[in-house]
């Protein structure tokens, strides 16, 4: 009897333990950046955006974030506000992430449209 109590026991921990990694893994996902954006969005459909798109969405000047683009990655291909952030990305393959945290930083420093 004792046997079959401390192998439920064990079953009964592994669980535990498994549920409390599955939380702690879904919060880290959810929050991979560490930070929070006052825009959510997936990176997947923001590559799919333009530059004038994407800075509607964080109502800031869409030719600040396309000059912001340009300077943080070294790109050097002809780009404007109407280009979508996929063909940037050919160039140079940055991550959504950091679009969403550069639009976000323009955000605060406060270079809405005008």
């Amino acid at each position: 009897m004792k046997p079959q109590i401390i192998f439920s026991l064990m079953v009964i921990a592994i669980i535990f333990v498994g549920f409390m990694v599955y939380l702690s893994y879904s919060e880290f996902k959810e929050h991979e950046d560490g930070e929070e954006h006052s825009v959510e969005i997936e990176g997947n459909e923001l590559k799919s955006l333009t530059v004038q798109e994407v800075a509607d969405l964080w109502e800031i000047d869409a030719e600040i974030l396309l000059s912001g683009i340009i300077t943080e990655f070294n790109l050097e291909g002809s780009y404007d506000v109407n280009t979508v952030l996929e063909v940037m990305r050919e160039e140079y393959a940055f991550s959504p992430a950091l679009i969403k945290d550069l639009a976000e930083e323009m955000k605060q420093e406060g270079l809405q449209n005008e």
